[in-house]
């Protein structure tokens, strides 16, 4: 009995207490180590996941920053509006109020003016009478002779005033002041920030220095004259005197002295305005010149479109751009040293009533630019236009890698030729023996080498009227207001 009731409660008490040691440390022990491993894994996707959410910005950044600079190359967006026109040398410029002087234009019609009333002793009308008084006519006279009489007094009156040569007091005054405001005019547009044409300066300079000699050489060649003049005024007026009283003889022998000093005061009119003709006219020319380029500045400061850092103006005119037959839009042509714009700047009927006007817009805007590199031909000609006779015509044709192909332009107001040259200069690179060099700099060549076929009568950079006289054997001309050598 003992061992059958030891080996039951020997195996009954044995192998529950076993798994009774064993089941209370191995179940804690089990969890306490799998707990933690889903709270460790799991946020390991989740930051899976969140990587290529951070990523993922990344790869469309890259995208869209080739969309930003890709219009640049195209549209060759500049930096700044117009800047040489609005600052020089980190200065303001206030836009260039109205000129207190006359222009160009003006002064020549003026000048022109003054020399026609200078002259007015060839058609002289009115009743003057003749200094010192005049002889009654006799009874012998008739009506006819009477008003042959009168007439011939008339002119020696004028003719008494005209050869005192105190009028040309005038012109001697104007060109005085002209010449006063030219470099303050020169310095002007550099403050602006025109920087070609540096022949500017030197030229206002010799002009000056050439007007400081003929005016004093003028007043004394007048003075000459004038006294030389004097008998021959003294003889018309004993003659007119005689005619009254001396019958058709004597007033033929009167109208043939007074014809006599019409001629030598004609003669010493025309031998002082040469004397400064040439200087007079080169003081108008560089006038004109310093007008266009203020032009040029103003339309640059109102432009449409901007302008690139370092893009240095060159000239601007008026245009029309052929599109249709003689059809297209007007505007402005811009030439700098990289490019060859045309804005379209103009007034169009918006409503019309019966072929009239009502109602227009001003219609401003870029028509197209292109780099003056890919201006392969240029040609200038002229064409017949209606009832307003010859235009100027500019056509410009173009790289296969430009925008346009071609561009055909009737230039307002401007010359073809000039701007034909002028564009291909800066094409060349030539135009840079313009450029205005600062203090320090490299100074540019003072002499620029033009070959001519035929001896010119003007300088081919600077426009000047030559003076030099051309004789067998000589090879070449400086120009002395521009220092331009002109081989023969």
């Amino acid at each position: 009995m003992g061992k059958k009731g030891f080996s039951k409660t020997s195996g009954s008490g044995k192998r529950p207490s076993r798994p009774a040691a064993k089941r209370p440390t191995r179940p804690p022990t089990k969890p306490a180590r799998s707990a933690p491993r889903p709270a460790q894994k799991a946020p390991r996707p989740a930051a899976k996941v969140r990587r290529p959410v951070q990523k993922a910005p990344r790869p469309a950044a890259k995208v869209r920053q080739p969309v930003r600079k890709a219009p640049r190359p195209k549209v060759r967006q500049p930096v700044r509006k117009v800047p040489r026109p609005a600052t020089k040398a980190g200065r303001p410029v206030a836009k260039r109020p109205a000129a207190a002087r006359m222009t160009a234009a003006d002064r020549a019609a003026l000048k022109q003016q003054r020399r026609q009333q200078r002259r007015q002793y060839t058609t002289v009308a009115g009743s003057v009478a003749v200094a010192g008084g005049a002889v009654a006519v006799t009874a012998a006279v008739g009506a006819e002779a009477q008003a042959q009489l009168d007439s011939l007094s008339n002119q020696l009156a004028a003719l008494q005033q005209a050869a005192a040569l105190v009028d040309i007091q005038g012109d001697l005054e104007d060109t005085d002041s002209t010449l006063a405001t030219l470099p303050g005019e020169v310095e002007d547009i550099r403050t602006q920030g025109y920087v070609f044409a540096n022949y500017l300066e030197r030229k206002a300079q010799v002009l000056a220095d050439q007007w400081a000699e003929i005016h004093q050489q003028v007043m004394a060649e007048a003075e000459r004259r004038s006294v030389d003049l004097q008998q021959d005024v003294n003889e018309a007026e004993q003659a007119l005197q005689v005619a009254y009283t001396g019958g058709g003889t004597a007033i033929a022998r009167a109208e043939n002295a007074i014809r006599q000093l019409e001629s030598k005061v004609s003669a010493a009119q025309d031998a002082i305005e040469g004397m400064f003709d040439t200087v007079d006219e080169n003081v108008t020319q560089l006038l004109q010149q310093l007008e266009k380029i203020q032009w040029t500045l103003d339309q640059a400061r109102e432009a449409s479109f901007d302008f690139y850092e370092g893009e240095d103006f060159v000239a601007a005119c008026r245009a029309q751009l052929i599109e249709q037959e003689d059809e297209g839009p007007e505007g402005v042509l811009h030439l700098t040293n990289e490019r060859i714009i045309f804005e379209q700047k103009e007034e169009i009927a918006t409503k019309k009533l019966l072929f009239i006007t009502t109602e227009k817009k001003t219609v401003h805007e870029l028509i197209f630019e292109e780099l003056v590199g890919h201006a392969e031909e240029i040609k200038s000609s002229e064409a017949r236009r209606g009832l307003l006779g010859r235009s100027e015509i500019l056509e410009i044709y173009f790289a296969p890698e430009a925008d346009i192909a071609e561009a055909r332009l009737r230039l307002l107001g401007a010359d073809s030729d000039e701007w034909a040259r002028l564009i291909k200069r800066v094409k060349s690179g030539e135009i840079e023996q313009e450029r205005v060099r600062a203090e320090g700099e490299e100074a540019a060549e003072e002499a620029l080498t033009v070959q001519v076929d035929e001896v010119p009568t003007k300088c081919p950079n600077c426009g000047a009227i030559l003076t030099t006289p051309v004789v067998r054997g000589m090879r070449e001309i400086t120009c002395e207001y521009c220092g331009t050598i002109i081989r023969l």
